[in-house]
């Protein structure tokens, strides 16, 4: 398992380097937080920043999803990005080109809910009415506003982090009292395999 960190990394390598940019003249609206860098992310208020850990309130937003595939050595995280980098470099019913977005998103139920992990890239509110995906593995869906508990991290991370992260925020939540929903837990990965410094990832949980 730990020959999996650099052949994961190679194959996403050959996915971000031909990443969609934006056209030019496009822009965000500058209020994005550091760790988003030159792409659009969702936007946040910041409700409360506690030691290690913070709570949010995101706005409603909209995503374009595939189920994650376990695939061997995790490659099929690999198969899933393919399929959501297809959608927008235009595999899409509009044929339209889609910039390039973060955080990418993955939900891994932590119970019986009947439902599978998932990978989502944020879909930018300038885009109204988005192109519906031709390949039936992707879907379009919107979220309400929600609360979150994230917790940060630097460096290139791998599932293992996560989980060690997702471990330690679920302890600091509990023995706070916080109330949080512990069926699924979100990891947000911003950056492109060829960031090498000032890396950022994070785990959430959301807020009840």
């Amino acid at each position: 398992m730990n020959n999996m960190g650099p052949l994961l990394l190679l194959s996403l390598l050959s996915l971000w380097g031909t990443a969609v940019r934006a056209e030019d003249g496009a822009s965000t609206d500058g209020k994005s937080p550091a760790f988003c860098g030159e792409r659009e992310c969702p936007k946040f208020q910041l409700i409360q920043q506690y030691d290690s850990f913070e709570l949010r309130a995101y706005e409603g937003s909209q995503w374009v999803t595939t189920e994650l595939d376990d695939g061997f050595l995790g490659f099929g995280m690999v198969t899933s990005f393919r399929r959501l980098f297809n959608y927008i470099s235009g595999k899409n019913s509009q044929e339209k080109k889609i910039e390039m977005t973060v955080p990418v998103l993955i939900q891994y139920p932590l119970k019986d809910t009947g439902r599978n992990a998932t990978m989502s890239f944020f879909l930018s509110p300038s885009l109204v009415n988005p192109p519906k995906p031709l390949d039936p593995a992707v879907y379009l869906e919107n979220t309400s506003p929600l609360s979150v508990y994230v917790m940060s991290f630097g460096g290139y991370a791998l599932d293992y982090d996560y989980k060690k992260k997702a471990k330690a925020l679920a302890e600091k939540l509990r023995n706070l009292g916080l109330s949080f929903d512990d069926s699924v837990r979100t990891t947000a990965g911003y950056n492109d395999p060829f960031t090498l410094i000032n890396r950022h990832n994070e785990v959430w949980y959301k807020a009840k």
